[in-house]
């Protein structure tokens, strides 16, 4: 029987006709990772996204500056009017004791004058009299004041017969209107402010401010740091129930950036600054400092004070950074 014989597999010679076709490969390879367009370059940066500004109006997109701004931490309370009845009274009663002090007091120094001398015009008893009743008189007048005090503190601001004439005729007259005051237990430390701001309650609510204020004595139905406070010209009622406000804690710089300008996502939340033109680069907000037209931003947070931020169309150019190959018009 005849056996063809097989050729023997060179393998040197394998080798050499396998490199040109490795080295095909490679190359093949190498140009599909070259240069790409120059509208992919122009949608994707680094850090941000840069737009032309055809881009910017096909895409809808508004700036605002950020201004400049200053925050302290604000501590609100719930106060109510007082009831002018309440504090006439008590008005009435110091001045009924007063002057009934002062005529007891008169009577007394002229008994004692009138039983000088040998001719003596008043007996002995008279003069004790006059006395016992002088001091009577005082003692009443001290328990007006005491309660008082009790019921508007130590430090209310009329302690003279002019100063408590001059007030009370504000309350009486609708000029000012007092107000009691109380913040959380513990919240202030301790601390008595030097302004508080009252507002009506309900959206767009008026706000005045004062710098009236004296501690008043703690009330046992309402934990809290309690406090008096004088309010002119305000038109609250009678009863009417407000919303106090204080700042605490140092004063922070920083900016404020209007409210189109925050962008929830990512399960965070964002706004889009523009350091140079047509470029954005996103920056993560702290909403936890809420103003009248806007949020607070401290100044370490990255943008500064005339930095414009992007208030319209912020949510497209979220997009547009997540996927670079996104047309205007998607």
């Amino acid at each position: 029987m005849l056996f063809s014989k097989k050729p023997r597999w060179d393998n040197s010679r394998c080798a050499r006709a396998l490199i040109p076709a490795a080295l095909l490969i490679v190359l093949a390879g190498c140009g599909k990772g070259g240069p790409t367009s120059d509208k992919n370059d122009e949608q994707t940066t680094q850090a941000g996204v840069s737009l032309t500004g055809e881009q910017m109006k096909s895409l809808g997109i508004a700036t605002a500056p950020a201004r400049a701004g200053r925050y302290r931490r604000k501590l609100s309370g719930y106060g109510v009017v007082v009831a002018l009845d309440t504090i006439a009274q008590a008005d009435a009663d110091v001045s009924t004791a007063s002057a009934a002090a002062a005529q007891s007091a008169a009577a007394a120094v002229r008994a004692r004058v009138l039983s000088a001398g040998g001719e003596a015009a008043v007996s002995k008893e008279v003069v004790e009299a006059a006395e016992s009743k002088a001091a009577a008189d005082q003692a009443a007048l001290a328990l007006a004041r005491r309660k008082s005090q009790a019921a508007f503190g130590l430090r209310a601001p009329w302690h003279t017969p002019s100063q408590r004439a001059a007030i009370m005729g504000q309350l009486g007259a609708g000029r000012a209107v007092l107000l009691r005051i109380t913040f959380p237990l513990g919240a202030l430390a301790g601390m008595k402010p030097q302004k508080v701001a009252i507002s009506r309650t309900g959206a767009d609510a008026a706000t005045w401010d004062s710098s009236r204020l004296w501690q008043a004595p703690a009330d046992p139905n309402l934990p809290g740091q309690g406090f008096y406070c004088l309010l002119e010209g305000a038109d609250l009622a009678q009863g009417e129930h407000v919303t106090a406000t204080v700042d605490i804690g140092p004063a922070k710089t920083g900016v404020v950036i209007p409210m189109a300008a925050i962008l929830i996502g990512e399960d965070d939340t964002w706004a889009f600054v523009e350091p140079k033109d047509g470029h954005f680069e996103k920056v993560r907000i702290d909403t936890s400092r809420p103003e009248a037209d806007g949020y607070f931003i401290a100044a370490d947070a990255g943008i500064a004070p005339g930095e414009r931020v992007v208030t319209g169309s912020a949510g497209l150019l979220l997009a547009r950074e997540s996927n670079p190959s996104t047309d205007a018009g998607d």
